[in-house]
């Protein structure tokens, strides 16, 4: 099983691509971008597990597609 990935990491290739941490609830970082739905980011420990960081990554990919 893949180690977890450094929340640091995964905020800074959500903010490369333009989006804004607008609050955290609890363990929950919600990051938003004009015209598209929040995106939910569960943290631990200062850690994200891979499959949420993977997710997130497909996200980016399909949005740097879209334009």
């Amino acid at each position: 099983m893949p180690s977890p990935v450094p929340f640091r990491k995964v905020r800074k290739q959500l903010e490369d691509a333009g989006w804004q941490l607008d609050r955290v609830t609890g363990s929950h970082h919600i990051f938003v971008k004009l015209s598209h739905r929040n995106i939910i980011v569960p943290v631990h420990r200062n850690k994200v597990k891979w499959v949420y960081a993977r997710q997130i990554e497909k996200e980016l990919e399909e949005e740097g597609r879209e334009g």
